[in-house]
């Protein structure tokens, strides 16, 4: 059996009644409206735009309850798309390694049948997996759907010796299979699974343990993991399979017309590393890329044409996945570290840190969209994503590609400008409007201030809300992770290709820290210019992130620290700004507009002096590793 590459869609939750109830809204945010942004793949591989519109027509079910079984009937409705299994309900258990590099499944359906899968997989970049079928073969009647101790002969042949691998609770799961083909001769299977907790329903819990010959063993329905909650998700999965390259017999013409690289490329395509020997052209290695470059390109065509006609979002991480975490209450996603000690040149670099961006900014996804817990850190590390991931072009600015250029940074734009006003609002909600009624000797005037002041606020987050359930926002991070996969399958500019790592690190850290350095002094510039060289002083800081393992030890710990204050003491001063600009939105009373007046300069001022002298106390970055 071939191995492939997969990726998920998830459904989501509100976007889904939404588009079960029909017809298209007029919010430019709303799921179910024809926006003019581009989507996220215009390749040949899609469907047409009047297709696409067939389908857009021709898929949305009236208003029901059940999403799985509407995404059901939209699939057997949609062009291109034809079903190759009946929509089936089972029992499944899943087990995973810790490090998510193995997993098993056994699944017993309602009509007796039991399997065991194993399938090992790695990731190709975020999203993107590459999975190999260990096994898959009928499970002895009557074993229950658990591994306890060990595992079943099939299962300790394929993996060895298993490593500690943490279970779901048993889910029961509707599954069904359909093949998309693409114009081209792409091949898609997408496999629907709508999955719930089997002890979320008394009823099934019920009748499993009296009845084991439906599909479950006794008890199994209480063999959760302790610290597990209910469990429901429905998503596609869509795989891929990487055939077979057979030898080619090209010339070096031809090979190069197949293997453009990234700045001659078309943008819809995956790029590989350029070629142009008859030699290369054989290379075992070089084959099996393209292979797998093939099967990338077919999977994020079928995801476009999904995604622009169904209320479903790629994820990181699948359902089957999250339900064997132990925890499933997620805490916000912070940047981490990328150790390039290993990595030579500029273009392994970027896609490493961004392969880090895209978890920082998937992490935090659902704790912004769904309002979790401590929303407000939600929506600040989502928006620090995006900071991070427009900074990181900014240090690798050759690689923004027309991809790039027409698709993604038009988009981050869009979604960075509202999760900023959201994040701004957190801030004069829960710490400027305080400070201010603090420095009042009447705190009284600021209650009604504060919560009209609210009430902005919880505006501004239902339209970030309202767009991450949007096609457009499906769109922007389906173009990111295809942007994403390409790297894996380019060289990068060809005029960087052989700079090593460390000498194009020092030029890109050098140039942001003489931005940030410039005359004139911070106190000699207006409040909008300052805020400026506070963004230079992120940018320096997000790139000494990027490269900090190859940074001297001062930088890391004295020159970073002191980068953050200059940051955050000109981030009071852009916060008092930005204050006065919501108190005039709000229509305040004159004693309120000149009291905040006086008290917002005072902050500014007093930003640029302290920042002024924080900076003259900057040491200058150092990357050890420069040659």
């Amino acid at each position: 059996m071939p191995d492939t590459v997969e990726l998920v869609l998830a459904l989501e939750a509100i976007a889904a009644r939404e588009w079960m109830e029909g017809p298209a809204q007029a919010d430019d945010a709303g799921p179910a409206k024809r926006r003019t942004a581009p989507v996220a793949s215009r390749n040949t591989s899609a469907p047409s735009a009047a297709r696409k519109r067939a389908a857009r027509t021709s898929v949305r079910p009236r208003a029901r309850d059940d999403a799985g079984t509407a995404i059901a009937d939209a699939l057997g409705r949609m062009p291109g798309i034809e079903p190759i299994g009946a929509v089936e309900r089972s029992t499944v258990r899943l087990f995973v390694e810790r490090d998510g590099a193995s997993r098993v499944a056994l699944a017993a359906s309602d009509d007796g049948t039991r399997r065991i899968r194993a399938a090992r997989a790695h990731a190709l970049s975020p999203g993107v997996w590459r999975c190999e079928t260990l096994c898959d073969e009928p499970l002895e009647a009557g074993v229950a759907l658990a591994l306890g101790d060990a595992f079943p002969q099939a299962v300790e042949d394929a993996l060895g010796k298993p490593g500690k691998f943490a279970p779901s609770p048993a889910l029961t799961v509707r599954h069904g299979t359909w093949r998309w083909s693409g114009p081209d001769g792409a091949v898609v299977d997408i496999e629907l699974s709508d999955a719930r907790s089997l002890f979320d329903s008394i009823d099934s819990a019920t009748s499993a343990r009296a009845d084991p010959e439906q599909g479950v063993q006794p008890g199994a329905a209480d063999s959760h993991e302790p610290g597990h909650s209910p469990i429901a998700f429905c998503e596609l999965r869509l795989v891929s399979r990487i055939e077979p390259e057979p030898q080619p017999q090209l010339r070096s013409s031809e090979l190069a017309a197949i293997a453009l690289d990234a700045r001659t490329t078309d943008p819809d395509t995956v790029e590989l590393e350029p070629r142009d020997t008859e030699e290369k052209n054989s290379s075992p290695r070089y084959r099996q890329a393209h292979s797998e470059a093939t099967a990338v390109r077919a999977l994020f065509a079928a995801a476009g044409a999904l995604a622009d006609a169904l209320p479903v979002f790629p994820v990181l991480e699948a359902g089957y996945e999250r339900a064997c975490a132990a925890d499933l209450n997620r805490e916000p996603t912070r940047a981490t570290r990328t150790n390039l000690s290993n990595v030579g040149t500029p273009h392994g670099a970027l896609s490493a840190v961004a392969a880090g961006v895209a978890r920082q900014w998937f992490g935090n996804e659902a704790g912004v969209r769904d309002g979790i817990g401590t929303e407000t850190e939600f929506v600040h590390q989502m928006r620090v994503a995006l900071r991070r991931l427009k900074t990181l072009l900014k240090t690798f600015p050759k690689w923004a590609d027309e991809r790039w250029e027409r698709t993604i940074a038009p988009e981050l734009d869009w979604l960075g400008g509202l999760l900023g006003r959201a994040r701004d609002l957190d801030v004069f909600v829960d710490a400027t409007l305080p400070a201010l009624a603090a420095a009042d000797v009447d705190r009284d005037t600021w209650t009604s201030l504060q919560a009209r002041a609210a009430v902005r606020r919880h505006e501004a987050r239902e339209q970030v809300r309202a767009a991450l359930r949007s096609r457009r926002y499906a769109a922007l991070s389906l173009a990111w992770l295809q942007w994403l996969a390409a790297q894996r399958y380019g060289a990068g500019p060809a005029e960087l290709a052989d700079k090593p790592l460390a000498r194009y690190a020092a030029k890109r850290v050098r140039k942001h820290y003489a931005r940030l350095i410039a005359k004139p002094a911070l106190t000699a510039l207006t409040p909008a210019e300052r805020h400026r060289r506070r963004i230079e002083a992120k940018r320096l800081r997000y790139t000494l992130e990027f490269f900090e393992s190859l940074t001297s030890h001062k930088t890391r710990r004295k020159l970073s620290k002191q980068l953050g204050r200059i940051q955050s003491i000109l981030g009071d001063g852009s916060d008092a700004t930005a204050a006065l600009r919501f108190l005039e939105a709000l229509d305040v009373p004159p004693y309120v507009h000149g009291f905040a007046r006086g008290w917002c300069e005072a902050v500014n001022r007093w930003s640029a002096i302290e920042g002024e002298r924080l900076l003259r106390e900057l040491g200058k970055p150092k990357i050890v590793r420069e040659s």
